[in-house]
């Protein structure tokens, strides 16, 4: 899927988002899932059956993703658009809204199933462009009764368990060449004084081969700064009118 996430995400290990403004990951995000379903309906216009057309599988933990979709606020933009003819003389077809969705797979899990949602997820890896673990913060929800909020106990045992997640997914996801995508924000944390870290920061600082910090410049342009890349150096990006139009 080169060229799809302008080579920022890499197929090689885990792919980090940090931020700390929820609007600018959504806007993202949504940037991503645009992006993959164009390029669906492009292969759909191109090839000829039986070419198998992947979807994004949205493993949304914080529910915005999916809340937004479902109130048709994100991923309208492309019914405006056409699928490019393959020929001078094909006829371009129009983009509806129920194309965009077949290409996106929205999971919302909840407590008690995210195992049997995690198992699917790696059995159907192979139909998937990409993957978006969002969010690192919002997993611990699912196992809240196994932490002790007042005494921290329980919780190296949760961020083990993410870590084994994370890596299942990403073990597959290398194998098959699908990029892997977790978002985290920021947090603060009290140690003599107020720092910023990432949830789970150990894990995402050791395991991540690439780690982006998003934020908006302004109500519509998405500033992307590649921390770490294997392949790319540091900088930063602006993808331009990116906002989510209301």
């Amino acid at each position: 899927m080169a060229g799809v996430y302008n080579d920022i995400l890499s197929i090689v290990g885990l792919n980090a988002l940090i931020f700390n403004d929820p609007y600018a990951k959504l806007c993202f995000t949504a940037m991503l899932a645009s992006r993959c379903c164009l390029r669906r309906l492009q292969q759909r216009e191109q090839s000829r059956p039986p070419h198998i057309l992947k979807k994004l599988n949205y493993i949304d933990l914080d529910t915005t993703f999916s809340a937004y979709v479902k109130a048709g606020l994100l991923l309208k933009d492309l019914t405006m658009e056409t699928v490019a003819a393959p020929t001078s003389t094909s006829i371009a077809t129009p983009i509806i809204i129920e194309d965009i969705h077949k290409g996106i797979n929205i999971i919302v899990p909840t407590e008690g199933n995210f195992e049997s949602i995690l198992s699917n997820v790696v059995d159907s890896m192979s139909e998937s462009c990409i993957i978006i673990f969002d969010s690192v913060n919002s997993f611990y929800n699912l196992y809240y009764k196994k932490i002790n909020i007042q005494s921290g106990i329980g919780l190296s045992n949760v961020n083990h368990l993410l870590s084994i997640f994370l890596m299942l997914l990403v073990k597959h996801g290398v194998s098959l060449q699908v990029p892997i995508l977790v978002t985290s924000m920021i947090r603060y944390k009290k140690n003599k004084d107020w720092i910023q870290s990432p949830s789970s920061n150990r894990l995402l600082r050791e395991k991540s081969v690439v780690k982006l910090y998003v934020e908006m410049l302004n109500e519509n342009d998405l500033s992307v700064q590649i921390i770490s890349h294997p392949a790319r150096p540091r900088e930063t990006l602006i993808f331009q009118n990116q906002g989510i139009k209301l």
